[in-house]
């Protein structure tokens, strides 16, 4: 039987994303539970050290797939041992399949029982965390250039105050939303759909006990944006989410360098999810020089 996802379900899931797991992003268990209830509902079922997620569709609950089940301890399950829980489950699809585990399983072994799709805009991007928090080099001097200029045009006039996320100041990053949904005119520049926001605020209500950090930049005692996000793997980090003042130049490279300079150095790869089919944000994100891209793959039962 499967459960309804609630936040307080988060240590007792724990074990099953720790170490090892999949390397797309969809499968950090503290963006799972952020974004619960905003497209789609989340369910879960235990039997064992095999743990199933679901996802079913609010505006149309017919929809519905399964992640790849985790193990604990971790393993690739072989792709007619994926069918047989599909099948047994009463699910027909698997949703972001990664293509390491097409690599490892073997492409025409997973095609024995799944017809294999590529999900086009959920490629993730991911970077060295140390490239992105010494930004050394020619290929990173438009970030330095940016940056620069912020330091000389508004740390150089204002009080800037950089300072890491905590339970007891990320309210004003919830005000920050508030305030940007009361003005039209920076709201427009944000591009932030109502359920981007609402997995903010499930995040930042839940920010401790989903273990998750960050930072926050002020500009003279005012909130100018945030960077925050949670663990994927023991070595890898996903930058969740970051919103910042459109209309103040390199603020978006400084929080970004920002955020990646107060992440712990076990964390040797930052993930920035995927460009969701969108030229204009896999620019941005192409510009940053990822170290590779994963790509995400729908499995359906034949």
């Amino acid at each position: 039987m499967f459960k309804k996802l609630k936040a307080e379900d988060y240590p007792a899931l724990r074990d099953f994303f720790d170490i090892y797991g999949w390397s797309l992003c969809e499968y950090s268990l503290s963006s799972i539970i952020a974004w619960n209830h905003c497209v789609y509902d989340v369910h879960y079922r235990i039997e064992g050290d095999l743990l199933f997620i679901s996802e079913i569709e609010i505006e149309k609950p017919e929809n519905r797939r399964l992640l790849l089940p985790l193990t604990r301890p971790f393993r690739r399950p072989l792709p007619a041992e994926l069918a047989g829980w599909a099948a047994k489950l009463g699910y027909r699809q698997y949703y972001y399949a990664a293509e390491d585990y097409l690599s490892a399983a073997g492409t025409a072994e997973v095609e024995k029982f799944f017809t294999v799709r590529e999900q086009p805009g959920y490629m993730d991007y991911i970077y060295s965390a140390s490239d992105l928090a010494g930004l050394k080099g020619h290929k990173f001097s438009k970030k330095r250039n940016l940056i620069a200029q912020f330091n000389k045009q508004i740390i150089a006039a204002h009080e800037v105050k950089v300072e890491p996320l905590t339970p007891a100041n990320c309210g004003r990053c919830a005000g920050l939303l508030d305030e940007w949904a009361r003005d039209p005119e920076i709201g427009e520049h944000l591009d932030m759909l109502n359920c981007e926001r609402k997995a903010i605020l499930n995040a930042l209500r839940d920010f401790e006990l989903l273990q998750m950090r960050g930072v926050m930049v002020s500009i003279d005692g005012k909130t100018a944006g945030f960077a925050f996000g949670g663990w994927l793997s023991k070595d890898t980090f996903v930058l969740n989410f970051e919103k910042a003042l459109s209309n103040v130049k390199g603020l978006y490279q400084f929080l970004d360098n920002e955020f990646a300079k107060c992440l712990p150095g076990q964390y040797v790869y930052i993930n920035k999810e995927s460009d969701l089919g969108k030229p204009g944000l896999a620019k941005t994100k192409e510009s940053y020089y990822p170290c590779k891209k994963v790509k995400s793959y729908i499995l359906t039962l034949r």
